[in-house]
């Protein structure tokens, strides 16, 4: 896989991946990664590559002449252009096995107060974070991406380490223990040292969904698992209730009762039906398609991943990633 990353701070990249599995995924040629100084496509004397932004405002905006030319000279033919920025979709590990599965990635790393506009429209396949705060700059997530996608090219890491780590399946790993067999009165669990591999594979499911279950409980609902272990769920609690009036305001702002549905908790049909209740006259449904396009979905369909990675990837339900599908093939 080739990774080529365009950046203001080139330097930051030298240490952080002249270690550790980067570094061998390099050696062993499993790894082509490139970083480049934008300043380089800047043609004045002075290599400006950032300007005050229209209509005024605190910050700068990278400009888009010489950013536009360093995307268009490393993309090649086969380059997928991703801009590091709050403003992108959450960069999870179904995006990482997506991104791993492509020969060229071009990692553009955003910073000042953003970029122009036109270089996102024209020239920018799509756009990621890695959270929901603030950095100086793109520098490190996409630092963050090179290592999580890299360790899932093929032959950088044994297949098997990456089978029950966390995220795999949509579960979060479960506890390990290692010598000795009791550290300060607490002993390793009995069926860890009975050597029936069965059993410790049952445990460490057990334990991998009791723990998602208590830190990342949003994780079950697109986690693979089977009917019986959905049905063994703790149940969820309560949800935070909403009064009629905040559905009203919500309604009156404009804003579509799916959208409230996933602000509030509450399903489509119980918005709408309150909002009857509340007197409301609701508007003409929408004759657009809600969520992902059908463009959108079959093309990283083609990548690799399933449909409930899908789901979680675009943050809807599987039914509405099958409906697209299934409108791609008429």
């Amino acid at each position: 896989m080739r990774i080529d990353v365009l950046t203001l701070f080139p330097r930051m990249f030298e240490s952080p991946f002249a270690e550790s599995i980067v570094a061998r995924a390099r050696a062993a040629g499993r790894l082509d990664l490139a970083v480049h100084d934008i300043r380089g496509w800047a043609e004045d004397k002075h290599r400006v590559v950032d300007d005050m932004p229209y209509g005024g405002g605190a910050g700068m905006v990278l400009k888009a002449d010489p950013l536009s030319r360093a995307i268009r000279a490393v993309r090649g033919t086969t380059g997928r252009v991703v801009l590091l920025s709050a403003q992108g979709a959450l960069f999870d590990q179904a995006a990482a096995k997506r991104l791993a599965a492509l020969p060229h990635l071009v990692l553009v790393c955003g910073h000042y107060e953003g970029v122009d506009e036109r270089v996102i429209e024209k020239d920018i396949d799509e756009e990621l974070s890695v959270g929901d705060f603030v950095v100086t700059g793109g520098e490190l997530p996409a630092m963050l991406v090179i290592d999580a996608v890299t360790r899932l090219v093929p032959g950088v890491i044994d297949a098997a380490s990456l089978e029950s780590e966390s995220h795999t399946g949509g579960l979060l790993e479960g506890p390990h223990y290692t010598r000795p067999a009791e550290y300060e009165g607490r002993a390793v669990p009995r069926v860890l040292l009975s050597g029936d591999h069965a059993a410790i594979a049952g445990w460490r499911r057990t334990e991998a969904i009791k723990r998602t279950a208590e830190r990342r409980p949003e994780l079950l609902a697109s986690a693979e698992l089977s009917a019986a272990e959905r049905a063994r769920l703790p149940l969820p609690s309560g949800r935070r209730s909403v009064s009629d009036a905040d559905l009203v305001a919500a309604y009156g702002s404009g804003v579509g009762s799916y959208r409230i549905a996933a602000r509030f908790g509450i399903s489509p049909a119980t918005v709408r039906t309150r909002l009857r209740a509340a007197g409301v006259r609701l508007r003409p449904a929408r004759s657009t398609l809600r969520g992902p396009t059908v463009a959108e979905v079959t093309r990283l369909r083609a990548t690799g991943l399933t449909v409930r990675e899908l789901a979680a990837h675009f943050g809807v339900s599987h039914v509405t990633i099958l409906d697209r599908l299934k409108r791609a093939k008429r």
